[in-house]
């Protein structure tokens, strides 16, 4: 069942991943999905990249007429090195779009159990009978807050090497100036 599910996800367009909303939680805490999680959910926009003017192209109707030699050999190579730029850069936003799906996926979820596991001990806390073991539930609930908040940190930093993973895959080394 989960391969199928992973296979399925593979199949959506990249489209489908490109979209994360950052979610306020129940105690406050910072969560994304991406799927809203409430009407307060606000859309996060990916990286994005200024995308450099396309090189014009010849009108077919007009012969192109070369002054040089090199010269229409020097705009086709631009627009070939423009066209796999915007490649780069479109499996560079597809890169990112997984690695969120897949970073903060899991992490929402180790949050939500958390969070759940929270919320039985507020009500736990709401009926303890002594002090002792309402200190003990708050001991406890602290002890989750950190937890959430270490996942949240464990989640951005592996956002952050995802990023950088995929900027080096997909961007072409920068060549000196002549």
């Amino acid at each position: 069942m989960r391969a199928l599910l992973m296979l399925l996800l593979l199949l959506l367009p990249a489209s489908a991943f490109a979209q994360v909303y950052k979610c306020k939680g129940k105690s406050g805490e910072t969560m994304y999905s991406e799927h809203p999680c409430d009407a307060r959910a606000e859309p996060m926009k990916l990286r994005e990249h200024s995308v450099p003017a396309p090189v014009a192209a010849p009108v077919a109707s007009e012969p192109t007429v070369s002054t040089e030699p090199g010269q229409a050999s020097e705009s086709a190579s631009a627009a070939a090195a423009n066209s796999e730029l915007e490649a780069n850069r479109a499996a560079e936003r597809t890169c990112i779009a997984n690695a969120t799906a897949s970073v903060y996926g899991p992490s929402n979820d180790r949050v939500s159990t958390l969070q759940q596991q929270m919320t039985m001990l507020g009500e736990q806390l709401a009926n303890a009978p002594d002090a002792q073991r309402s200190q003990a539930l708050r001991t406890r609930m602290a002890t989750f807050r950190q937890a959430i908040t270490r996942e949240h940190g464990n989640a951005h930093t592996q956002m952050t090497t995802a990023r950088q993973r995929c900027l080096e895959l997909h961007r072409p080394a920068q060549t000196p100036a002549r």
